[in-house]
């Protein structure tokens, strides 16, 4: 029998905090794997634990292209992750987690990153609709 994919696929990026490189590790985790309700990004590490507390959030404003720059609080992220192809201007979702933060995007970014899902293996599942008799 095959094994069912975790829905957090490892993604290769780098990651700066305030202007020096941090190491951390970086996944794309799809929406109905591990509990994700939403598909996002997972960014986790030593330096980027504790910048947002869990279950705490900002919502920056950013441009995001080759690279993105992220204002938290008193800090900037910059994410360079060149297999995820995104290009937008507007509010990012940055919350707080145990391990690092994670990244919620608009309607048409998760579209494009469940479309690097599926060909990475990881297809998202079929979405539920309420139907009352």
């Amino acid at each position: 029998m095959e094994a069912k994919p975790s829905g957090k696929i490892p993604i290769e990026g780098k990651v700066w905090l305030d202007g020096k490189e941090v190491e951390s590790k970086l996944f794309l985790h799809v929406r109905g794997y591990n509990r994700a309700r939403v598909t996002h990004i997972d960014i986790e590490g030593e330096k980027i634990r504790g910048l947002i507390r869990p279950r705490h959030s900002v919502y920056p404003e950013v441009e995001w292209k080759d690279k993105v720059e992220i204002p938290i609080y008193d800090h900037i992220l910059i994410l360079e992750i060149p297999e995820i192809k995104l290009e937008f201007k507007g509010n990012l979702y940055v919350g707080g987690k145990g391990k690092g933060i994670f990244l919620g995007f608009h309607r048409d970014q998760i579209k494009i990153l469940e479309e690097i899902a599926k060909q990475k293996g990881v297809i998202p599942p079929l979405k539920k609709t309420n139907t009352k008799v």
